[in-house]
């Protein structure tokens, strides 16, 4: 079936709705990522990336205004530019995997949630270190 053969009333022909969703897709990203600054085993940069993935999609303010953030912004630049991550955050992300898979440890959680949490956490930490870093000054401390 064509677009054009659809009823024009039907929901999925109504662009203003299709944009409504990636903006609401895009929003409820950067809250997620915003909270996951603070809170435990919530990652950060994936649902960065996954707002301004969606942001492109339905809004080019809020896409202006990610890329453009005096903190996000150089991270979302260097991972659509180069596919790169700065040593910090590899530092900062592998840390607080660490502290999250001590933590579990500590509660005591059954062995096949520990274990299945410690090869996620190392297939993610070695993706983040196999990534190259950022050329340039803007990452340097």
């Amino acid at each position: 079936m064509k677009i054009q053969d659809r009823e024009p009333g039907n929901s999925i022909d109504r662009p203003g709705l299709r944009r409504l969703g990636w903006q609401s897709l895009a929003l409820c990203s950067i809250g997620a990522g915003t909270a996951g600054i603070f809170v435990p085993l919530l990652p950060t940069t994936p649902f960065l990336l996954l707002a301004a993935w969606a942001a492109s999609r339905s809004s080019p303010e809020l896409h202006r205004w990610l890329h453009e953030h005096p903190h996000f912004g150089s991270y979302l630049r260097a991972w659509r530019e180069e596919r790169a991550i700065p040593r910090r955050a590899k530092c900062v992300s592998i840390s607080l995997f660490l502290f999250s898979w001590i933590w579990l440890w500590m509660l005591k959680v059954p062995p096949l949630l520990l274990w299945s949490t410690a090869f996620l956490f190392s297939g993610l930490g070695g993706f983040l270190l196999s990534r190259p870093e950022p050329k340039g000054d803007r990452f340097r401390d």
